[in-house]
């Protein structure tokens, strides 16, 4: 019998004091120690020097001159005095050459962020062949672009690739977690080059992604040279990403038939999104999915209270939002979509479909031309008109690539208002033709309200005898001022399973003046059949917009102007204000949305209160007012919090590592703080990684002690804080 004595070891290791390093249009890259005293020159001094986890390169304000690819090591944050005033020109030239690079191996925590500054590609035209990309994040989670410019580079803005694999067929189980893109304005930065089209921003293998409060617009090039602002990289698989607060622009499409030189109406493409929200984004262009399928997510894709239009009216053809292949479970509500030429369409093709898109591994309900369990309520459908250059033209209905052989299984839509042009309108709002060679079983339109229509508001299949639809419930529809007497069109023959009771043909009354609300004497109020939304009255309203709730008008927020302050100034007041044009303002709510970790909102739901606490940095901070209707409105404002004049820093010291054996359990951490033009005011220390066991007996202390602690590795970090505002950390 052998006899193994187990020795249970606890390490208690210090952190490195983090280190800012400084570049300068001043500095010197050869005699340069990177300190704000002696800074360096270039950024490329800056990364190729500073690789330790925690270090941040900061870029003063200036112009800079880069001629070379940059690396930034993994835990390194670039951070610049502000977009508007440090730029940075790159000369980097060659095909697919690359300004900034984050490159790591798949599952790599990048902890990391680039903010503040201005990159420019210097793109002209193609013949000048400047830098192709900005950056490029590859295999590192949580790394957080924000508050940058970003513009003319000739291929790409910014690519997210958050695993190893390329252009994969299933899903290859690995992604990047906890990444951001947010506060960024991103200008003629994607090419489409006849092949393919590049994004402003390129997100691929992304679990949790956030991306909101961007512009982001690409139509400075020629015809057919704009590439989208939104693109997904090899082949998606995105997960649980948000796009949201967005004013994303793509160029008019101009071809003679969609398509045309490689160029589509596309301002987010999107390829095997998993529980994606799109939400609260201005949008010129339409928004294309393919490979929809929910997963462990209660819908693919959900797409609301967006606004989708042009303001000025394309000739040609534009779409709203295109789902193809395999659609599975989107709900699409609460969108406007004008000036289109389709609203809501579902392509299909007639190939098996994988799962992913993997021939070899089909889904086990079928193929691409499965359209199963997808919702479309609530929005408004405007000035749907007949723009040149395509034959399918509709407000919501099904394009066939392949055989017509379309498989729908429980398609809901409800509660939407349809209004064609008046003098150049669409054919038909709802366009079920591509169906000779499908089945439909389940297909649901209740409570629309669709007028103006040049044809049949709703039509199947061309040819006698092929209607293929199977439980079909067309019901308390208000169709007004269409073609055919405002009566469907099925010239196979009715569907299997037909219902077809209390549609109306009368005027929905609304309020006017391109406003699709109802007036209080509209038919429409009350008219409509119970299906789950929330409602006022006996019954459901017609249309987009429930009479009295739905056409309410959002209140206005005024978060007051900026403000810069200087420490030892700490403290600021915020004079917001709300305004409701038909109603009251009930709510208010102020939240900080970027910008240091410190800094306490001293009553966040009333509409002016103070922050204290304040530390140096530029804090955005958002007021948000609600109505008596639920609506709200928002609106930020920015603090920038200065130095003190000849301040400097204190420094920490968080004393030696430490090794513990159990049992014992606790150590005495013997911090200290010095400042050489002040006093230390406060401390604090925070474990910062480590098992979830130990005790800080007294945090706000120089010196303290742990306990509690088991067997594992530990860090903890002392931060000081001088009677300027000012700290050092170790």
């Amino acid at each position: 019998m052998k006899l193994f004595l187990l020795i249970i070891s606890l390490f208690i290791c210090g952190v490195t004091q983090a280190t800012t390093y400084y570049i300068s249009p001043t500095g010197n890259d050869a005699t340069g120690n990177g300190s704000a005293a002696n800074p360096w020159k270039t950024l490329a001094k800056a990364t190729s020097t500073v690789t330790t986890v925690g270090d941040i390169i900061h870029v003063n304000a200036g112009t800079y001159t880069e001629t070379q690819s940059l690396n930034l090591a993994k835990g390194v944050s670039v951070e610049g005095d502000g977009a508007a005033t440090t730029i940075l020109n790159s000369t980097v030239t060659g095909q697919w050459s690359i300004f900034l690079s984050l490159d790591s191996p798949q599952d790599t925590n990048g902890a990391q962020s680039i903010s503040g500054m201005t990159f420019d590609g210097q793109y002209v035209s193609e013949t000048n062949n400047k830098t192709w990309w900005a950056i490029s994040v590859h295999g590192r989670s949580n790394v957080l672009i924000h508050d940058m410019k970003i513009i003319n580079f000739r291929d790409r803005g910014v690519v997210f690739d958050g695993n190893d694999a390329t252009d994969p067929h299933s899903d290859p189980g690995h992604h990047a977690t906890g990444n951001k893109f947010y506060n960024n304005t991103v200008l003629n930065s994607a090419q489409n080059n006849g092949i393919y089209g590049g994004g402003l921003l390129n997100i691929g293998g992304q679990l949790g992604m956030e991306i909101h409060d961007n512009t982001m617009i690409q139509n400075q090039r020629v015809n057919f040279k704009n590439g989208w602002p939104i693109k997904y990289w090899d082949e998606g698989w995105l997960n649980g990403v948000k796009i949201y607060n967005n004013i994303l622009t793509k160029a008019p499409y101009v071809g003679t038939y969609p398509g045309d030189g490689g160029d589509w109406d596309f301002c987010i493409e999107l390829f095997n999104p998993r529980g994606v929200e799109i939400y609260n984004n201005t949008i010129q262009g339409s928004i294309d999915l393919s490979y929809s399928y929910k997963g462990t997510y209660p819908f693919s894709v959900w797409i609301h209270h967006n606004n989708l239009t042009h303001a000025v009216q394309n000739t040609k053809s534009e779409g709203g939002i295109i789902c193809e292949f395999r659609s599975e479970s989107i709900l699409i509500e609460n969108n406007v979509i004008n000036n289109k030429t389709y609203g809501v369409t579902f392509n299909t093709r007639a190939v098996n479909d994988p799962g992913g898109n993997n021939p070899t591994n089909p889904a086990p309900t079928g193929g691409y031309s499965y359209i199963v369990d997808n919702i479309v309520r609530n929005n408004l459908f405007s000035n749907i008109y007949n723009g040149s250059g395509i034959s399918n033209k509709f407000a919501i209905g099904v394009i066939s690539e392949g055989t017509d052989d379309v498989q729908i299984n429980n398609l809901q839509v409800y509660n939407n208002t349809i209004v064609a042009q008046t003098g150049n309108p669409v054919g038909v709002a709802f366009d079920f033709s591509s169906q000779g060679n499908g089945n439909v079983t389940g297909m649901y339109i209740r409570n629309n309200i669709i007028t103006g229509f040049s044809g049949p508001w709703i039509q199947g299949t061309a040819g006698a005898g092929n209607t293929n639809i199977t439980g079909m419930m067309l019901t308390h529809n208000d169709a007004f001022n269409n073609g055919n007497g405002n009566a469907p069109s099925w010239p196979g023959g009715n569907p299997a399973n037909y219902t077809y009771t209390n549609n109306i043909a009368v005027n929905p009354l609304f309020v006017g003046s391109g406003f699709y609300t109802l007036q209080a004497t509209s038919p429409c109020i009350d008219a409509g059949v119970n299906v789950g939304l929330p409602f006022n009255g006996a019954a459901p309203d017609m249309g987009y917009a429930e009479y009295g709730v739905a056409g309410n008008t959002p209140p206005t927020a005024n978060a007051g102007p900026d403000q810069t302050i200087t420490l030892p100034t700490n403290s600021v007041t915020l004079a917001g204000s709300g305004t409701d044009p038909d109603g009251t303002v009930t709510a208010y709510l102020w939240t900080k949305i970027s910008g240091p970790a410190a800094g306490t909102i001293t009553n966040a739901n009333t509409a002016g209160t103070t922050v204290t606490g304040l530390v140096q940095g530029v804090y955005k901070f958002e007021l948000r007012v609600t109505d008596n209707a639920g609506a709200f409105g928002r609106d930020t404002m920015q603090v920038t919090v200065n130095p003190a004049a000849g301040n400097i820093p204190p420094t920490a010291n968080a004393g030696p590592n430490q090794t513990i054996t159990l049992p014992a359990n606790s150590v005495t951490l013997a911090g200290s703080g010095t400042d050489p033009d002040g006093t230390v005011t406060a401390y604090l220390w925070t474990k910062i990684s480590g098992p979830a066991a130990g005790t800080i007996t007294n945090p706000n202390a120089a010196g303290t002690t742990v306990t509690g602690l088991t067997q594992g590795v530990y860090q903890f970090e002392l931060r000081v804080t001088d009677n300027a505002g000012a700290f050092g950390r170790d």
